[in-house]
This record gives structure tokens, sequence and C-alpha cells, in this order.
């Protein structure tokens, strides 16, 4: 059993937070782990890092009772919007599958994703601007990354484009989009709207709140480098323990992973530099406005902070 629906980014759009409120409803079985990055085969490095690159392995986390049970279930892998596999091969294996995207102005998206590179040690420039730069200029960093296009900032920023090859492959009415301006205003409104998609009912609310917030980074280098970029000797046996928790409920585990990090300040940019995004990206951002039939021309605009 494999899910029906899948929503598919844009990272540090909000997605952590719908897929926890969607969790809560007794009618959706959402996977544990969120991102299983099975579909995404043009991001071989995720998948394997991540330990669900077969079918038999993805269809474990839809094999309970409670998946079984669900009227839908559901998964939410970041990697799918900008992946050129991702959604043929859904399309190719599911019947009818549905899709949310999460949108966010793509200045803010890219500082707040610039930060979760730095985190899982696929960046090692510390300055977003100059690291955005870098990335213009078609440059990699320093250390090898999952994946090159993990740090390709300007595709991750280009929401348009992504957006465009969505629609070309699927049906208008199968997609539903989220803004983080509105999920952020008005939750409640969101949910309704997100749940209408879905064609469930709006009740039980869910527990509104922001989730996973640019706000922490780990204690320890050295641990955090042995556990996500170990030697090979001990590649597999961290593959399996990574595996395992993110997919445990243990409240043990849970307090253990807690002590691994520390709160840290938002990572601030200079209004120039976000000017200079915002600029870069201002063509792709109009589409994207008229492919979701929104007004985003304050996501053009100079940001101000």
């Amino acid at each position: 059993m494999i899910p029906d629906v899948f929503l598919i980014g844009a990272p540090k759009a909000g997605t952590t937070s719908l897929a926890d409120w969607l969790g809560q409803h007794p009618d959706v079985y959402f996977s544990a782990p969120k991102e299983p990055f099975y579909w995404a085969s043009d991001y071989p490095g995720m998948r394997a890092r991540y330990g669900f690159d077969s079918r038999a392995s993805y269809e474990t986390l839809f094999s309970s009772p409670e998946a079984r049970r669900a009227a839908l279930r559901a998964e939410g892998s970041t990697t799918y919007l900008h992946s050129q596999r991702a959604v043929p091969d859904i399309l190719a294996a599911v019947d009818r599958p549905r899709f949310i995207v999460a949108l966010r102005r793509p200045v803010d998206l890219l500082v707040s994703y610039h930060r979760t590179q730095l985190v899982a040690l696929n960046e090692d420039e510390a300055d977003f601007a100059a690291a955005w730069r870098r990335s213009v200029r078609g440059v990699g960093p320093q250390i090898r990354p999952l994946d090159p296009k993990l740090v390709d900032y300007p595709m991750v920023g280009r929401l348009g484009a992504a957006v465009e090859l969505l629609l070309g492959l699927v049906p208008r009415e199968s997609v539903h989009f989220v803004l983080f301006d509105d999920l952020a205003a008005d939750p409640v409104a969101t949910w309704a709207r997100l749940i209408g998609f879905l064609g469930l009912s709006e009740q039980p609310s869910p527990t509104f709140g922001a989730r996973n917030a640019s706000t922490k980074t780990y204690r320890s280098a050295l641990l955090r480098k042995v556990t996500h970029r170990p030697p090979r000797p001990l590649a597999e046996p961290m593959r399996r323990l990574r595996q395992w928790s993110r997919t445990t409920s243990n409240p043990l585990a849970e307090k253990v992973k807690a002590t691994m990090w520390r709160a840290e300040r938002r990572p601030e940019v200079d209004p120039a530099d976000r000017a200079e995004v915002a600029d870069f990206l201002a063509a792709d951002t109009r589409r994207l406005g008229e492919l979701v039939g929104r007004d985003l021309s304050h996501w053009v605009s100079v940001p101000s902070r």
C-alpha cells in the first residue's frame, strides 16, 4: 500500500506544519518520517541516506493497521517539487494522486533553506549572500553535499518554473496551493481550504502552530558528522540508526534527540542582499503568481528585513 496524497514542497514553506495538521485528522495517515524521499530517484543520495530507496522499504511506512484503515495516506518529501522524476513516477504508480504545494516568498525561503543545508552538512559557507552568489556562478561548496541540486539556490528559489512543470503534468484540480502568508495569518481558513480539497471534514480541528522553525542547530559538530557523514565502516549502522530515530515514537529516544540540539538566533541577511535575490528571481515569481492566480507583487518588492 502506498499514499495517495503528496505534500511535495516547497522546503521551508510550512510543510512540517501542514503535515502535522493532517496527521492529527482521524481520516489521514501521515508517514513517519514525514520525508522518505522515495519517489525522487534523481536524488539518490537522499534516498539512500534515509533508507527508503526500495519499493519494499517504502511500503512498510504504510503497512500498519492505522495506515490501512485511513481514508487517505500521505507523505511530505520536499525534494519532489524540484525533482524531474518524482511526479511522473507517482502519476504512473498511483491512481488519481493529489498534490499539496506550499509556497513562500523566495528570498525568505532561501535564507531559511540555506541554514537548513548548513545543519544538514550539505553546505559549508555560513554567509547566505556568499553562498547565493557562489551558486549563481554555478559553483558548489567545498564539501560534498548528498546531491548538488540541494545547494543549487537559484533552482530552489525558482518556484514558478517548478509549478509550471507540475501543472504541465497534473490536472489543476488535483493540485492545492498553500501560501505561507495565508498559513501564518489565518491558519483556520487555510485548514478549511486544505481539508475541502481533500474532501474531508474540518473537524476535529488540529492544534495550530508553527513547526520546524529555523531556530536550532546541533550541539556537537563531531557527533553530527559521525551520525550524518560517518566513515565507511559505520555507514550502514548509522543509516539504520537514523531510520529508526525518524520512525520511532519512543519517548526516551525523543528526549535523547532533544539534547543534541541547541537554540540559535534566526539568520539575518542585509536588506541589500535580500533585494539582490528578490530581483534575480522577480520574473519567475511573477510567473508563479500568474500560475496560482494570486497577486505576489509583494514577494518581488524589496523585502524590509
